[in-house]
């Protein structure tokens, strides 16, 4: 758009100063072709009467042909001006449009090259996509083929493995374990003895408080209410079972 403005101002410029009345180029041309006349009658010390005398003795018989040949001049260089001014118009033109031609050119060029990069990283994330269903479904074909299975046991004996040695941290161990055993033995005798009883009933019931909180934290049982019966997870179910 800048250069469009730019085009035409100097278009514009340009037809200001071809694009001249043809009274101011005639006049123009008549000063130029009759400078002696006119130098003669501003810079000769003569009177006026002398002068016009001069005049009309010198130039009388060229009067005519002085007149046409100016006007000749000034239509030929009213004709000559709007040529130029036709050509240069038109030269501005053809390279505004080439100018044109070759920046839509250049976008276009631009244009396709920023959608070759964009259409190569897609095509490249949709190999890695590919790649990625083609190992998952690898390995779901894997895990499906291979059979699953799960020992209860080993299980419950890992559990009981991270119990003892959470216990064995502990400053009052000893005591821990053999309430952890007196806890178990009780269990086996009655599963569905409450929180209070233990505490109440056991060889060290503080070290019975901390055990049940280790059990707890361990998700191994769930005490719920004071007063209510200790609810037990399947691995502590297997405690009871294995020979402790």
């Amino acid at each position: 758009m800048d250069e469009e403005k730019v085009l035409q101002n100097i278009t514009t410029s340009i037809s200001d100063k071809l694009k001249r009345p043809i009274i101011v180029t005639y006049v123009s041309v008549l000063i130029i072709y009759n400078w002696d006349v006119i130098f003669y009658l501003l810079f000769e010390n003569d009177s006026a009467i002398a002068k016009i005398d001069y005049v009309k003795i010198q130039y009388s018989p060229m009067y005519l042909e002085r007149i046409l040949t100016c006007i000749l001049i000034s239509i030929v260089l009213i004709v000559l001006f709007t040529v130029l001014n036709t050509f240069i118009n038109f030269c501005l033109k053809w390279f505004y449009r080439k100018d044109k031609e070759i920046s839509s050119e250049i976008e276009k060029y631009e244009k396709i090259s920023a959608l070759s990069g964009q259409l190569s990283t897609s095509i490249d994330e949709v190999e890695n996509l590919k790649l990625k269903i083609d190992n998952l479904e690898n390995i779901n074909k894997s895990l499906g083929s291979k059979k699953i299975n799960l020992d209860i046991k080993a299980i419950s004996e890992l559990d009981y493995q991270r119990l003892i040695e959470k216990i064995q941290t502990k400053s009052s161990s000893e005591k821990l374990l053999y309430s952890l055993k007196e806890l178990i033995s009780r269990l086996k005798q009655n599963p569905n003895i409450s929180k209070s009883t233990f505490s109440s009933g056991s060889t060290y019931q503080k070290e019975m408080d901390n055990l049940i909180q280790i059990l707890e934290e361990m998700n191994l049982i769930s005490s719920g209410n004071y007063h209510l019966a200790i609810k037990m997870n399947t691995s502590f179910k297997d405690f009871l079972k294995m020979d402790i």
